[in-house]
């Protein structure tokens, strides 16, 4: 079907009365062919989230492994768990140079080589440093995917599908978490817990980033690079396979141009604006606050977390938090712009609290030399499961929803640039030290902390966070300008 074709069959469905969401539906309504176009390539764009859950999870059940095999210290187990966020954030860092320079596919495509080259050698590394090395530079493929794979998303998607093809994005990490939960539990219980199953653990994870990369080949490049190159002819190649309508194409061609323009002022003058200082350090204190409520404790060591409490099958309690937190995320997509970010935030962090008190009293009991039978080990995996819920809904997609909408148009790039840096660098310090203060100082001061974290983060949300919902982007940035306080440029 050619473009003139699916515009004449449309004419009659594009009423002016019909708005624009209705007009774009019907649209691709009559275009079944662009759909499913748009639907391969976000699918296999969203591979980089599995890629990114599946190395997230990797550590929950391989470390005490890990540890036994090449003999380990805490710290050094420490390190390793926290390393790849470090060097994510170096690669989130340098991630828009980098599709700046080679574009957008071609990014992904090496973040795809990379990490089955360097799930590879680490499976078949024979000392701690070749290991450490490997896990460096999958944290540099990592950060940069992370960056890079929404960015080509948001750019190949049509404007009405966007949203859902992003929030794939988010649902393919969860279902990596999920299913190399599952892998490390099936291999644990099928080696009986053997030191050197693990490199198992890690080389399986090789296999759907091959998949990826040669899936990857067949992607488009991003229009909107092509046009920051002066390709414009490609661009419009590009556009033609995944919009509905030649007038589509057009005005989106027409919208780049007035786009690109705009981008090439320097962003750089807004770190002398008070506005812009009020925002970023916001950002950065939410997504702060997201990985010290320990999420990426309980996500990396579950699994210990379960057995240093006593609870019994701790690897499939670890699979059952996995396949919750995959549940959770669907549900947290669909009413995330329903109910408001922070009547949202209030309800996640004020169960998390609760919950994470009472997994802390857990702790204490069990150290204090309590039994907790069977009623206290259901009531222990049920209080993290609702946590996990809790997360799932809240603090998980609405950190990053709010870093996205907060920033000043000009400063949007650079602003959400250093709030993932900081999202990454948090995450290695609450990665690194759970493990060591579980071992040396044990899960109550741990899990305490965390709850005291949720608490003051509900004291910052009351005090500065914005409530977004149904306020456009113009709108907030005219108020931000204005010098409204920040909890009401939402107003």
């Amino acid at each position: 079907m050619t473009l003139d074709q699916r515009d004449s069959e449309t004419d009659a469905l594009n009423e002016p009365q019909s708005g624009p969401q209705n007009t774009f539906a019907a649209r691709y309504k009559a275009a079944p062919d662009v759909v499913r176009k748009v639907a391969v390539i976000a699918f296999i764009g969203a591979l980089g989230g599995l890629l990114f859950g599946l190395d997230q999870g990797f550590i929950n059940g391989s470390l005490p492994l890990i540890r036994e095999d090449l003999g380990l210290t805490t710290d050094q187990g420490a390190f390793f768990s926290g390393v790849l966020a470090w060097a994510a954030a170096v690669g989130a860092f340098i991630a828009g140079w980098v599709a700046r320079i080679l574009g957008r596919k071609n990014t992904i495509l090496f973040a795809a080589l990379a990490f089955a080259a360097c799930t590879l050698i680490g499976a078949a590394a024979q000392s701690y440093e070749i290991l450490l090395l490997s896990r460096i530079l999958l944290g540099l493929a990592v950060g940069t995917a992370a960056f890079v794979v929404p960015l080509y998303l948001s750019e190949i998607a049509p404007t009405h599908m966007r949203g859902g093809i992003i929030a794939m994005y988010q649902l393919m990490i969860t279902i990596g978490i999920f299913l190399v939960f599952v892998s490390n539990a099936g291999i644990q219980i099928a080696f009986q817990g053997q030191d050197h199953s693990w490199r198992l653990m890690l080389g399986i994870i090789s296999i759907p980033a091959i998949v990826m990369l040669l899936a990857g080949l067949t992607l488009p490049r991003s229009p909107r690079w092509l046009m920051l190159k002066r390709r414009e002819d490609q661009a419009r190649a590009v556009l033609e396979r995944t919009r509905a309508s030649r007038e589509e194409v057009d005005a989106e061609l027409a919208e780049m141009q007035t786009s690109l323009g705009q981008a090439d002022r320097k962003a750089l003058h807004l770190f002398g604006k008070g506005f812009f200082w009020k925002v970023l350090l916001l950002g950065i204190a939410l997504q702060a606050l997201q990985q010290l409520s320990g999420i990426n404790s309980v996500i990396y060591y579950s699994t210990e977390i379960f057995a240093k409490a006593g609870i019994q099958n701790a690897a499939v309690a670890t699979v059952i938090v996995g396949f919750v937190n995959m549940l959770t995320t669907i549900l947290a997509v669909a009413f995330v712009d329903r109910w408001g970010r922070k009547p949202i935030l209030y309800l996640g962090l004020a169960v998390m609290a609760v919950m994470l008190f009472a997994v802390a009293s857990v702790f204490r009991y069990e150290q204090g030399g309590g039994d907790l039978g069977d009623l206290g080990q259901v009531l222990m995996v049920g209080a993290v499961l609702t946590y996990i819920c809790a997360f799932a809904i809240s603090l998980g997609p609405v950190v990053w929803i709010m870093c996205a909408e907060i920033f000043p148009l000009e400063g949007r790039e650079i602003g959400v640039t250093i709030t993932t840096i900081a999202n990454w660098v948090f995450t290695a310090i609450v990665v690194q030290y759970s493990e060591i203060i579980l071992h040396q100082i044990g899960g109550a001061v741990l899990f305490y902390g965390f709850a005291v974290s949720c608490v003051a983060g509900l004291f910052l949300v009351f005090l500065f966070a914005p409530e977004t919902k149904k306020v456009s982007l113009e709108d907030l940035e005219e108020r931000l300008r204005a010098g409204v306080p920040l909890k009401r440029i939402g107003a």
